[in-house]
């Protein structure tokens, strides 16, 4: 049976994850899973999540399928999973996640009919520390419709959450027509993953249910404070490889140039948020920040332009000493809040015209 959605698991070290993730593909209909394949790509993991996903393997041996690599990180699991996958749209899960069931069954069905380019669906964190759903929901006038790029960016803050790791799925030809390599040993690709060929994208399908379910509160985990810190090199390397795109902009369909300014400069903005706000060493976090800001002058003036009064800002937040904690629940939900009334504003006088 043809296999509608392909889903790659990156895993290294989720032994005490990976049983969650792999039960919440099982799907009660039968049918619907025969056109459900899950890729595990055994990321040279020393542990024993190749004997978990096994078992799976082993019971649903045309659902679930264990390939195996050298360590290269995420990044390189999803390259080489790619190599192998053969539904009709393809979706990347980390192996410390898990989806909504229910959820992946509606998902088949849609895709099962869908053409587009690239599908855009909400999602939901899960807060294991206060143990706790946190929906990042989509919002468009019209589910059933296919939309491009430009009508993406009209709805942006509509549809940002979505527009993200855990909410993009693609269309596996279309996917690899591009023929796209994603950076390897390092973090943060997830970003590049999700906003390098989606500006490729001419045709978009948007789904409310939310099926990925993300998993956060674990000051182990690499989005941690203290470890995104660390990985900063890791993340200048990603943005870097983003701004590779600019030399083909005139390529992209219409909207794609603005998608992909508008994401890489919010890739920009986490940096700047981290060394300077998250950093706990200020002043390291001030030196980090003017080399990298001389390399982006560097390589991409339109990008540099585009970001420095955003570096402004965070750069007199480091001065004034303003605490991350401050900063994520008070200013930049105040900001957020500010943004959408501006928005709310021009589609209001848009319709009054």
């Amino acid at each position: 049976m043809e296999k509608i959605l392909s889903v790659i698991i990156p895993t290294y070290n989720a032994e005490k994850f990976l049983d969650k993730g792999l039960t919440s593909f099982i799907v009660d209909d039968e049918k619907l899973l025969e056109k459900l394949e899950v890729i595990i790509v055994n990321d040279g993991t020393p542990d024993q999540s190749v004997t978990v996903a096994g078992r799976y393997a082993d019971k649903y041996p045309d659902v679930f399928f264990i390939v195996n690599k050298e360590n290269g990180g995420h990044g390189s699991a999803i390259n080489e999973g790619m190599k192998h996958i053969t539904g009709k749209y393809v979706k990347v899960v980390d192996a410390d996640d898990w989806v909504d069931t229910k959820n992946l069954a509606k998902t088949i069905k849609i895709l099962e009919k869908c053409t587009a380019d690239a599908v855009i669906q909400s999602f939901r964190y899960y807060d294991i520390s206060e143990e706790k759903y946190i929906p990042a929901d989509i919002n468009v006038p019209d589910f059933d419709k296919i939309y491009n790029l430009k009508e993406l960016v009209d709805m942006w803050y509509d549809v940002y959450d979505g527009l993200s790791f855990h909410g993009v799925i693609y269309r596996t030809d279309f996917y690899k027509k591009l023929k796209y390599e994603l950076v390897e040993h390092v973090f943060y690709e997830d970003q590049e993953y999700a906003t390098v060929p989606l500006s490729y994208a001419e045709t978009i399908k948007f789904i409310k249910d939310e099926l990925y379910v993300y998993r956060i509160g674990d000051v182990n985990q690499s989005v941690s404070a203290q470890s995104q810190v660390k990985r900063l090199p890791d993340l200048e390397k990603v943005i870097f490889k983003v701004l590779e795109l600019e030399k083909d902009l005139e390529k992209l369909p219409a909207g794609g140039r603005e998608h992909w300014m508008r994401k890489t400069a919010g890739i920009i903005t986490s940096y700047y948020h981290i060394a300077l706000i998250k950093n706990t060493d200020r002043n390291a976090g001030r030196r980090m920040t003017a080399a990298f800001n001389e390399k982006l002058g560097q390589k991409s003036a339109l990008m540099y332009d585009t970001v420095s009064r955003k570096y402004k800002i965070f750069s007199t937040f480091n001065k004034l000493h303003m605490s991350n904690h401050f900063y994520e629940n008070q200013f930049a939900s105040m900001l957020e809040f500010a943004k959408k009334m501006a928005h709310v504003d021009r589609l209001y006088y848009r319709k009054k015209k």
